[in-house]
């Protein structure tokens, strides 16, 4: 089969496309910026049938290079991922995530709409749409009210809704899911696990003085394996029913100490840890944990134990940190 991912060149695009690779489908997508990124260049030394000189560099706001590029690529299946993912960004620059993470998806959907509209797509938000619960409404289903509290939520939220309202008006044949945390290799530093990866890699190399700068460790929240997460998003474009949303997340909340310290188990590097105000966000949520039961109703559930993920996480963070990055 063809496949088309918005957003092909980011942590979770790759690791999609990966999986669909392997299992012998055709991938192409959009990238912003360059094609020739390393984790692309990877992707296509590891499966020659795969191009990124053929992958359209296309920002989701230029309509036109969107249709262009599905006109192109004629996808039996579309999984739109591109977006503004990190939360202070978002906050910091209101406007840029409500251009790409609304808008976008609008652009998406109204292309495949107008170019393949048989085409099954999954539209990816975040669990950040549920914003505040009730704490009876732990773990969070499907059917709890969205009440994003910061931007980034709000406008994954106005994405799920236009997902929905162009499966009402339209007949599009679109999935909506919400994933919870995830992580894994490959992933920015921008987030907590990766961020705490890299420190520890850095000091384990010699490239940084034995200190962890860390914000807020006592949040609770639903991680999962990156790798779980796209077999996820695969079985849910094949099986999902449309126009409804799927929660993929672990049901199980854990403490953003306990990832610090099997981090720092994994590494066995010791370390010493001093709390950076800079980093503490406002107010957060304290507790986030979700419900995966319509989605382990059709057949996933994840594999891969948050111990082995956060391994793998500083595994690859020692082959990216060069011994040359030392102090002197």
């Amino acid at each position: 089969m063809r496949f088309f991912i918005t957003g092909i060149g980011g942590f979770v695009g790759c690791h999609l496309a990966e999986l669909l690779l392997t299992a012998g489908h055709r991938v192409g997508g959009t990238v912003t910026g360059r094609a020739d990124r390393p984790a692309l260049r990877a992707l296509a030394a590891r499966h020659p049938n795969f191009d990124p000189a053929a992958l359209a560099v296309a920002e989701v706001g230029n309509s036109a290079a969107l249709e262009h590029a599905l006109t192109a690529a004629r996808p039996d299946g579309v999984f739109h991922l591109a977006g503004i993912a990190f939360a202070p960004r978002a906050e910091t620059h209101a406007d840029h995530a409500f251009a790409v993470n609304v808008l976008g998806a609008i652009n998406v959907l109204e292309a495949v709409a107008r170019v393949c509209p048989e085409a099954r797509t999954l539209v990816v938000t975040s669990s950040d749409v549920y914003g505040v619960t009730d704490d009876c409404r732990q773990p969070i289903g499907e059917d709890a009210p969205l009440r994003p509290i910061g931007v980034y939520g709000l406008s994954k939220a106005a994405a799920d809704m236009a997902a929905f309202r162009h499966w009402w008006m339209r007949r599009l044949p679109v999935v909506r899911v919400r994933a919870f945390n995830h992580t894994g290799p490959g992933q920015s530093p921008d987030f907590v696990c990766s961020d705490f990866a890299r420190q520890i890699a850095r000091i384990a190399v010699g490239g940084a003085e034995p200190v962890m700068h860390v914000g807020n460790l006592e949040v609770e929240r639903d991680f999962s394996d990156v790798r779980d997460i796209v077999r996820g998003y695969l079985l849910l474009w094949e099986r999902g029913e449309p126009g409804a949303a799927y929660n993929l997340c672990s049901g199980r909340a854990t403490r953003v100490a306990h990832v610090l310290e099997s981090l720092i188990a994994a590494s066995g590097t010791p370390v010493e840890v001093v709390t950076d105000p800079h980093r503490k966000r406002g107010r957060e949520i304290e507790t986030i944990v979700g419900s995966a039961a319509r989605a382990r109703a059709l057949g996933w559930s994840p594999t891969i134990p948050l111990a082995r993920t956060l391994e793998d996480l500083y595994c690859d963070w020692r082959t990216r940190i060069e011994p040359s990055q030392k102090l002197p």
